[in-house]
């Protein structure tokens, strides 16, 4: 009886930590393949191209949290704003290309970062924005260093929108001026819940846990941590929301969710 336990105990361990491989490890698609092309507004290919076609400065950075080394790409047009821009789940810092353009001919400075476990960063492990707030926290830190008096403004795409609001239940220094999220989700497990129901018409609710679980030992912490709604409810800087509802990704429905916690500026979109 003993035996059949621990073998039975042995096998959900196995399959717990398969679930997490394929969830969280570097290049992972458990949210779903790359958003599908679409037509640009008139100007916006030939402004990209324009853009990145600029010089950048690569700064590389050490992550305070596990080591890694970190990579990023500085635009610098001499202003006295730099946006720093967060990708989201299973892409790199050219998914941002189109939205850093908008910045630089804004006329401000950029950094377009590689999240952990995304393209020249090291990491093994997706954080769910986790990992990646307080990677940015590093970013910021840096960026204050080389580049003192900015103002910042800290944008996300879906998980990168998941970032930097989690970013906010931190400290953040005052020159921090401005959240811009687009398409985050209210928490880990929020979001992995509705793929297990969209994509896999089962309620994950046990699974999840599970997997959670694995991921505190394994990337060092849990579903639970990485819960946005719970950041906003801290959050005193001013946030613009902005989701869509042909989103296949994030339900729109989390908009709400998100833009009703905590007492802050906030605008929707």
């Amino acid at each position: 009886m003993i035996i059949f336990l621990l073998i039975l105990l042995l096998l959900v361990v196995l399959i717990l930590n398969a679930f997490f491989l394929y969830i969280q490890q570097r290049g992972s698609k458990a949210l779903g393949s790359q958003a599908p092309k679409v037509k640009m507004d008139e100007g916006l290919e030939e402004s990209t191209k324009k853009f990145l076609e600029k010089t950048k400065e690569e700064w590389q950075i050490k992550s305070s949290y596990n080591g890694s080394k970190l990579y990023g790409w500085f635009t610098n047009n001499n202003a006295h704003v730099t946006a720093i821009l967060v990708h989201g789940f299973g892409v790199d810092h050219n998914s941002l290309n189109v939205h850093a353009q908008l910045f630089d001919k804004l006329g401000c400075n950029t950094l377009q970062i590689d999240n952990q476990a995304a393209g020249k960063s090291e990491g093994k492990y997706l954080g769910f924005g986790y990992i990646e707030g307080l990677d940015l926290l590093d970013w910021i830190k840096e960026l204050n260093k080389r580049k003192p008096d900015q103002k910042i403004v800290l944008f996300g795409a879906s998980m990168g929108a998941a970032t930097v609001m989690l970013a906010t239940r931190n400290d953040l220094p005052k020159n921090v001026k401005l959240i811009i999220e687009d398409s985050g989700y209210t928490s880990a497990f929020d979001i992995l819940s509705y793929h297990c129901q969209k994509r896999y018409h089962i309620k994950g609710k046990w699974l999840i846990n599970g997997i959670s679980l694995m991921s505190k030992i394994r990337a060092g912490f849990s579903y639970q941590q990485a819960n946005c709604k719970k950041a906003l409810e801290q959050n005193k800087l001013p946030i613009l929301f902005m989701h869509g509802k042909n989103d296949f990704t994030v339900p729109y429905k989390m908009e709400g969710k998100l833009s009703t916690c905590g007492k802050f500026p906030k605008k929707d979109v």
